[in-house]
Order: C-alpha cells, then structure tokens, then sequence
C-alpha cells in the first residue's frame, strides 16, 4: 500500500530494522525482521496442503511451504514496486520499499501538491496499480498451470503462486482504508467532497467495516452451512481485522490532525516581540507598549553583531537599577528560525523538518521582528486541540 514519509534514508522513520534488499528506483528495499515469523506462519499453514495433495514428500512438504511463502512474499514486492513505478511517473520521490509481517508498503517523499481534481485521481491511480498486478500475475499463472504436470512440485508452487496474487488483488480491492481499495475510495471520497481529508475519514470508516466483515465472516459463514467455525481461521481472519481496525483509526487520526494543521491560526501562539540592541537601555525597552494588543511585548535582545541572542528575563529585569542595559538581564535562546509574518502552520512544519532540534521561532515583518513563537506551546496546541 502506498504511504507517504518525510526521509529518503536507508531506513524509513520509525520503520522496525531489518535487512537491506538493494535498492529500486534509488529507493532501499527493506526486509523486515517480522517477515520471517510470516514466512514461518505461511509455511506452517500451506505445508499440509502440500502433504496431503503429495504424501511421498515427507519433510521436505516444510521446504516447499517456505518456498512458497518466498513467492508469496515476490508476489507483494512486485505489488509494492507498482506503486512505486506509478508514483515515480506521477512525479514522487520513492522514499522506502518495505516488506513486513502484514505484506508490505511503499513510502513517498512528501510533495507540494494542491487538492485538485487531478490529484485525487493521481492518488487514485498509484493506489489501485498494486492490486491491478497482481491480479494479472494470478491470470497469468492459471494459463500456466496447463503446461506443469499436475502434482509436481513446480505445480504446486504455481499453484500457490496463482492463488497467493489472486488473493492479493482481491483482498486489497476491498475498499476501506488501510487497503489499496480504500486509498482509491478516499480519492474519490476527495473528489467528490473537494477534501482529502474527509476522504480519508470516510475511507478509514468503510475499513472499520471490513474489520468487522472479516470476523463476522469468520464466525457465521460455517454458521450458514451447518458446520462449526473453524479456530484456526477466526483467529487468523481476526488479527486481521484488528490490524485494518488499528490501520484504519491511525490514518484518520492523523487525517484529523492534517486537517486541524491546514486551518490553524498561528495568531493564536505568535506572541508580540520587538528587537533591541546589546546597549539598548532596559527601562526604554520594557516601557514599549504594542499598540495593536495594548501589551508589553516580549523583548528580543540582539548581541554586539545584531544576531538574536535571547530574551529579556522580566523577573530579573524588576531588581534592575535605572541606568541597566537589556544585556544584564538577559536569559539566552535555544535554537531558533525566523518566518515571515504571514507563515501557515503547514509551512512552519515543514521548516521544522530540516531543523528538528528548533525550540523558538522569530516572526518578521520585512527586516523588523514583530512576533515570536515558543514551538513548544505551538505542538501542545495542535496535538491537545
């Protein structure tokens, strides 16, 4: 499933270690350490398929079971590559190709794109692509079964090969959110609507409802046909379900917050600041009244070269005799930027991007700093509103 991402390094953020592939599209391909308890799930569970249909096989049934979950595992990266393929013409930068427990993902890097029209059906195009492949793998592989002698091994593994890409572009047509199906539902939730956030919050519903389809389906359909539920496929059918529940609850989560980021007003946190020099006499600095609030303004003291140096500490500042200069009683800054007056939300996290370790932000009016922004105040009012 496509996703997008703010780095293009070896590993993706917050992605769990694993091996390194290579790399496609100048993209690394990430084998994550949680393949391997699909891979032995996969073999565990197709493994006596291949030993009833061969019983001369023996053991070596296992062997061919982990093959198959080899395949299968091509058959996703395959899926993940067309999504990668698909973004790349459309003009996106692959960040990481991942394969992992539940299948895979394709991460973007972020790119400055307006909700239009053609842009959800961009993301329309990148989502299904995946499935779309697959499914052609599976039509492909079925016209081969044909030519492979029946009960071989190369049968079998064909046979898994055809089974495991039609499941795959099935599954993943499904639409509702975590699921490339829902993606594409979101696209066009977001034409139609004209948001692409509340596209995802729709589409992140319908995922809810196949959670609870995938369950329901587990439990009640040997219901139907007058035989007892199988355990071993409700409990597979429901980690399932919860990871599309989970899946689909983060991304409108995070929907949410986009959306709270586009619209925020930062005249909320931009507090009212002047600048004064090293010398600058402290009495006249705090006696500045802004006209526009009616308060005293936060006092920005610059250093000998006329760079932002810190703040004056209005505590000290009242033990301060009449001829003090703002210099005595200044408390440094940490790190800083400056933005221009008019800066969004979305723009100053963007910023903030390359300088992660930034704590204040100094807001300017052409060369006149007029505004200042404790960041940390900034992420607690978008994370707690």
């Amino acid at each position: 499933m496509p996703q997008q991402t703010t780095s293009a390094n070896t590993r993706a953020p917050g992605a769990p270690g694993g091996l390194h592939l290579g790399r496609v599209l100048g993209a690394p391909v990430l084998l994550a350490w949680s393949w391997f308890i699909a891979a032995g799930a996969i073999t565990l569970l197709f493994s006596p398929w291949i030993a009833r249909v061969r019983p001369d096989l023996g053991p070596a049934s296992y062997v061919i079971g982990f093959v198959f979950a080899v395949v299968l595992f091509g058959s996703v990266f395959l899926h993940e590559l067309a999504h990668a393929v698909a973004g790349r013409i459309a003009g996106y930068r692959v960040a990481v190709v991942e394969l992992n427990v539940w299948g895979g993902f394709t991460r973007f890097e972020p790119r400055e794109q307006s909700d239009s029209p053609r842009a959800a059906w961009t993301s329309f195009s990148i989502s299904v692509v995946g499935p779309v492949v697959n499914l052609a793998l599976g039509g492909v592989g079925w016209l081969l079964l044909d030519v492979a002698s029946r009960g071989s091994v190369v049968w079998l593994l064909l046979f898994g090969f055809v089974f495991a890409n039609l499941a795959l572009g099935a599954i993943n047509l499904l639409p509702g959110i975590p699921l490339d199906g829902g993606w594409a539902l979101q696209a066009v939730f977001w034409r139609i609507t004209g948001s692409p956030f509340m596209g995802t919050l729709l589409a992140a519903w319908a995922g809810r409802i196949i959670a609870l389809g995938f369950v329901a389906w587990a439990v009640f359909q040997p219901v139907l046909v007058g035989q007892r539920p199988d355990l071993v496929t409700v409990m597979w059918t429901t980690a399932i379900a919860v990871m599309i529940w989970v899946s689909a609850a983060d991304a409108a989560k995070s929907a949410t917050r986009a959306r709270r980021v586009e619209t925020y007003d930062m005249r909320k946190v931009i507090q009212p600041a002047v600048a004064a020099s090293w010398t600058a006499p402290l009495s006249e600095a705090l006696g500045y009244v802004d006209e526009a609030t009616g308060r005293s303004p936060l006092v920005v003291v610059l250093d000998e070269s006329g760079i932002p140096y810190g703040l004056v500490d209005r505590r000290s500042a009242q033990q301060a005799g009449p001829s003090a200069q703002v210099h005595e009683h200044v408390r440094p800054l940490g790190p800083w930027i400056g933005a221009p007056a008019d800066i969004t939300a979305p723009h100053l996290l963007e910023s903030l991007t390359h300088r992660p370790k930034t704590t204040h932000c100094l807001v300017l009016a052409g060369e006149s700093l007029v505004g200042f922004v404790d960041l940390q105040e900034f992420f607690d009012e978008l994370l707690d509103h």
